[in-house]
């Protein structure tokens, strides 16, 4: 009788838990936390995760600003808007080698912000999931480039963002990338 307890007691555990806590690699984030990952060859999390409050940087505020004037697009992308090209942005910081920094920004409580900052020599896809107004769903993002940054910008604030299904994949530069 024990042993049927205890595995009925581990089944109602089991099926209990949401399904995206079940991805071991699956990110959380909810604005203004920052989480740095370390990933293998295959785009699964290895390591201890380290986790912070996220930080704007100047060049962040200067590319959010422009994202923010932007007209809202409400229908998925096919790529990526390219970011802008000025001789007077501030200089960016140094992406990591070898690491994935993630951060998840608001501007002025009515834009959200995802910055990542691939530190690998590959692309790198992922999936994300964003909850707003209590609901959960799917949102396209695009492919962040072998060594580069990437904003994903939506026009309405978010209040967690879940991101899994990390991997690399070939990809050469020559145009925008794609967003799915």
């Amino acid at each position: 009788m024990r042993r049927l307890t205890l595995a009925l007691a581990v089944l109602a555990l089991g099926l209990a838990a949401p399904s995206f806590a079940q991805d071991v690699d699956a990110i959380s984030l909810v604005p203004e936390e920052a989480v740095l990952v370390h990933l293998d060859a295959d785009g699964n999390s290895v390591g201890p995760r380290e986790r912070s409050r996220a930080e704007w940087t100047p060049f962040d505020l200067a590319v959010a600003r422009h994202a923010a004037g932007l007209p809202s697009v409400q229908e998925s992308v096919p790529v990526a808007t390219p970011m802008m090209r000025d001789s007077d942005l501030p200089a960016p910081r140094l992406i990591l080698p070898s690491a994935l920094r993630v951060r998840f920004m608001m501007i002025a409580g009515q834009h959200s912000v995802l910055i990542l900052e691939n530190g690998y020599d590959r692309a790198l896809v992922f999936r994300a999931r964003m909850t707003r107004g209590g609901e959960t769903r799917s949102t396209d993002v695009c492919l962040v480039p072998a060594n580069q940054r990437s904003f994903e910008h939506w026009p309405h604030p978010i209040e967690r963002i879940d991101l899994d299904a990390f991997r690399f994949v070939a990809w050469q530069p020559g145009g925008p990338p794609p967003c799915a």
